[in-house]
């Protein structure tokens, strides 16, 4: 090493003594150890509480829970400016016929369905959409996707009259009822949904 420094110059030879270290080998940087896998977000339509939209009355005192389901559903799709001004601008009851009317006129792309279809609470669940749907009588609800929870899968549900605390309803359970509520869902097509939350870096 002294015999370089004479040739190559003393700012080589720093350089070099400061990549070889006092015994002339490299250290060896450790070993990054791998970020884990994200683990599973339950439910995967998971917006925070206060983001959480509550029912409201229109100026007939009629309830909107439809819209306030679908606020939850914009907002967690990351339409923050279009909630808002869905939030401003409806109000009152809706039918499945007339929700629809009410998203095609606002030109938002989005899937429905009128026949309880289980696929489509499927489809929902597994692309972390959700939908609105209609549940419990004359009333709309978000459905926030299926969970498994000590091996039996239940629907989960943000309802708007109690945005505190989800709720859940086996599978078989939830889908009779449902479809006694007349099947409906609907969901937006905006992509892409929130990613899962994960550690960027883990300590060691």
């Amino acid at each position: 090493m002294l015999g370089t420094c004479r040739v190559a110059g003393i700012g080589v030879c720093l350089i070099l003594l400061s990549l070889a270290g006092c015994n002339g080998s490299l250290e060896t940087a450790p070993a990054t150890q791998p970020v884990p896998p994200p683990a599973a977000e339950i439910p995967v339509a998971n917006l925070p509480v206060d983001l959480r939209e509550w029912n409201w009355t229109n100026r007939l005192g009629i309830g909107s829970c439809a819209h306030a389901s679908f606020v939850y559903h914009l907002r967690w799709q990351n339409q923050l400016e279009l909630a808002e001004r869905w939030r401003a601008t409806h109000s009152g009851g809706e039918s499945a016929t007339s929700m629809q009317r009410a998203v095609r006129a606002e030109g938002l792309p989005f899937n429905a369905t009128t026949t309880a279809d289980p696929a489509f609470l499927d489809w929902a669940s597994r692309t972390r959409r959700g939908a609105i749907i209609w549940f419990f009588k004359d009333h709309a609800v978000h459905f926030c996707g299926w969970a498994k929870v000590d091996g039996i899968e239940y629907a989960i549900l943000c309802d708007n009259n109690r945005i505190e605390r989800y709720l859940r309803v086996e599978r078989t359970e939830f889908l009779r009822r449902w479809k006694q509520y007349d099947g409906f869902a609907l969901s937006t097509t905006f992509s892409p949904v929130p990613p899962t939350l994960f550690p960027a870096f883990e300590s060691v």
